[in-house]
């Protein structure tokens, strides 16, 4: 996902007399020797096949076992991999009845040459075969202008090609794309919605980073506003995409961001970062997952600030080195509740997050015990 920094991993293919390496669209591999289950029972190497219920979608980024067995696999129905492959998630994805998944790493060259499409499903289809995954994420998130039809058209060509290759063989697998919180060519990205929903299962609408380009006030505000969300949500709606191929994304994390000038009323006027053609921008302040946030807030100036016009909460920070007001904008479990309700009365076919790291599970600090639990236990119960 474009919204944090990843680096992916790249191995040299390399096969061994215990099992192989093997390098797929920057996804490190482990697995057995071709053709033997790897996991502790075969079953759990069989591919899900309920293609109709309601997702819980999550992220994984880089994660390893000390993280994602703390996951609430009570909830989880899909799982993707992101920066990382490890079998052994699959196996335990497939043991509590969830998908495994990874990112399909497309490079927008291939995109309008029908030729590179083939050999990169064709990829894509060998690496799922192999390690009894149950699909892939599209994660493209690069800017297709207007009138750069054939790109868009192309994007659309694969991710149908995709779909096609995969449910011949694997008929319960799915493909997801990750697209904006609206479809009004947020970032430049002027893709073809109606196309792609066609092509694949369902969208992950990434309803965050909602000020990646500010037009107004250049000032700190919402990640993930709930009236900004909901209405990216309808416009996907009113352009003809059923609610059931929509999959709500929230953040899991939030923006710390340094006041030029931070007001009486609470504005924080941001340095002017320009992103695609627009001069302000979140670019002005970083990402801070879930679990900094709630630490940071022990020491905010303000106290926590629940804001109506966006249902969101921030507070106010001075970083005692440099003496810098900040304000940090972020979601909690109250936040996120309102987004959740939000995507079951409109019948949405799930929600999920980006990304289960943004909790700590380790630590065994009572604020980080409590945040895990309230944080997965926000999500909605849909029935698996």
């Amino acid at each position: 996902m474009d919204t944090l920094p990843i680096i992916l991993a790249v191995v040299l293919a390399t096969t061994l007399a215990i099992g192989s390496i093997s390098l797929l669209s920057g996804h490190k591999n482990v697995v057995n020797s071709a053709g033997q289950c790897p996991c502790s029972e075969a079953k759990f190497c069989e591919r899900i096949k309920d293609t109709t219920r309601k997702e819980i979608f999550v992220f994984s980024l880089n994660a390893k076992q000390d993280n994602w067995k703390f996951y609430n696999w009570d909830k989880v129905t899909t799982v993707v991999m992101v920066g990382y492959f490890d079998i052994q998630l699959v196996c335990w994805a497939h043991k509590y009845g969830a998908r495994a998944i990874i990112i399909g790493k497309v490079e927008t060259s291939v995109l309008p040459n029908q030729t590179a499409r083939s050999q990169w499903v064709q990829k894509q289809l060998d690496f799922v075969d192999k390690n009894y995954l149950d699909g892939i994420n599209f994660d493209y998130e690069r800017a297709i202008l207007y009138n750069q039809t054939q790109l868009r058209n192309g994007y659309t060509d694969l991710v149908r090609e995709t779909r096609q290759a995969f449910r011949e063989k694997f008929p319960s697998s799915m493909i997801s794309v990750d697209v904006a919180w609206s479809p009004a060519g947020i970032d430049s990205r002027y893709y073809d919605f109606v196309g792609l929903s066609e092509a694949s299962d369902y969208f992950f609408v990434m309803a965050y980073d909602e000020q990646s380009q500010i037009l107004g006030e250049c000032i700190a505000y919402a990640n993930s506003g709930l009236y900004r969300t909901m209405e990216g949500v309808n416009e996907y709606l009113e352009i003809g995409i059923p609610s059931d191929k929509l999959i709500l994304g929230v953040p899991w994390y939030g923006y710390y961001y340094p006041c030029l000038t931070l007001t009486k009323a609470d504005k924080c006027y941001l340095k002017k970062v320009p992103f695609r053609g627009v001069n302000c921008s979140d670019a002005a302040g970083r990402e801070l997952n879930y679990y900094t946030i709630i630490q940071l807030l022990k020491n905010s100036t303000s106290g926590r600030i629940f804001e109506k016009s966006t249902m969101t909460p921030y507070f106010n920070y001075k970083n005692i080195s440099s003496g810098i007001m900040h304000q940090i904008r972020y979601d909690d479990p109250q936040s996120l509740g309102y987004k959740y309700t939000f995507a079951i009365d409109e019948h949405l076919r799930g929600v999920g997050m980006w990304n289960t790291e943004c909790v700590n599970y380790t630590s065994g600090k009572h604020d980080d015990v409590i945040a895990v639990k309230e944080m997965w236990g926000a999500l909605p119960d849909y029935e698996k």
